[in-house]
Formats: structure tokens, C-alpha cells, sequence
């Protein structure tokens, strides 16, 4: 069995579960993500095998493995961030919300403002803390300079860097340490 089988295998486990007893609460879940048979190639390598997954909304989802598992084949499927690989090709189904990802009339740009990534090394935008974190809302046309700074704001407290950089908002992101790197792609 080779390692991308093994998570093959993983995924197809999370979803065998317990029946509900007789006396359990009913859960009401909305599936936000469903992959189903998804197999991924890179050319004739196959790095993907049969995934099929569902993902409530507002849940949490860890994927924990051994290097070269297709962790992050699997994760850059579900922005379509594979698009952009030469002789990269899938096949199986990938809804988010109902909608097929895949589908030609997708517009993949506004696919990746819906899902994005925080990739394993963080690299800023050679600007400012504020500019980093302004950046997603400036190209999606908001110009107001009072909004972005709420914006900016709201977005550094959630991600608990608000205190920590208040006072140098103007400093470049690039001086910031690796932990904080991470809370500011977020």
C-alpha cells in the first residue's frame, strides 16, 4: 500500500460512522464541501486515489500525514490552485455548497475568494502591516480609506495580532516573526 493510498484509505474511514442510537439528538448538518472519487493526476502520476469526503459548515477539519501523502494536492483541489500545473488532470467531483467546482462556467477567481489557503511558509507583500492586511478588500474595490482601516481593525483582532501591531501599522510585514507571518495571511 503506498502512502497516498493510506490517506485514500483515511478519508473513506472519517466517513464511516456510528448510526445514531435510538435516544441520540438528531443532528442537523450543512454539508459546506463534498468531494466525492476524487482521483488527481500530475500527468500519469496518480497522487489522489478515490477521496471522498464530506465537510459540515462551520466545523473544523485537521489533514495530518507523512510528507508526500497528498495532503496538499488534496487542499490546492479544493481552490483549484492545480489549474495551473501543467498535465495536472482530475477526475471525481468536488461541491462546494451544491455547486460543482469543476464546471467550465466557474469563474475560478471568485472560487479562490470563497476558499482560500495559508500556506506552510508565509510570505507577506513587501509593504506595510496595513497594506498586507488591506490588500483582499482594495482588489475587490473597496477604496474608502475609513472602511479599510476598519477592515484592517477587525481583521487583526480576530487574528489576535491587533495588540501586538497597532502602533506600527505602517512597519513592513516582513519584520514580523514567523508566528505572527501565519496570524497575518489568515
Amino acid at each position: 500500500m503506498t502512502i497516498m493510498q493510506s490517506f485514500s484509505d483515511l478519508m473513506q474511514q472519517r466517513q464511516q460512522r456510528e448510526p445514531l442510537k435510538r435516544n441520540d439528538p438528531v443532528e442537523t448538518e450543512v454539508t459546506k464541501l463534498d468531494v466525492r472519487n476524487l482521483n488527481f493526476f500530475y500527468g500519469e502520476k496518480q497522487a489522489l486515489f478515490d477521496v471522498s469526503m464530506t465537510v459540515a459548515e462551520r466545523s473544523v477539519t485537521a489533514f495530518i500525514g507523512p510528507s508526500g501523502c497528498g495532503k496538499s494536492t488534496f487542499l490546492r483541489s479544493l481552490n483549484r490552485m492545480n489549474d495551473i500545473i501543467e498535465g495536472a488532470h482530475h477526475n471525481g467531483s468536488v461541491l462546494l455548497e451544491g455547486q460543482e467546482i469543476y464546471a467550465p462556467d466557474v469563474d475560478v477567481v471568485a472560487l479562490r475568494k470563497r476558499v482560500g489557503m495559508v500556506f506552510q511558509k508565509s510570505t507577506p507583500f513587501p509593504k506595510s502591516i496595513f497594506d498586507n492586511v488591506a490588500y483582499g478588500p482594495k482588489i475587490a474595490g473597496q477604496r474608502n480609506q475609513k472602511a479599510l482601516a476598519e477592515i484592517v481593525e477587525q481583521s487583526l483582532k480576530r487574528a489576535a495580532l491587533w495588540d501586538e501591531v497597532k502602533d506600527r501599522l505602517q512597519d513592513s510585514a516582513l519584520a514580523l516573526f514567523d508566528v505572527s507571518h501565519r496570524r497575518l495571511d489568515l
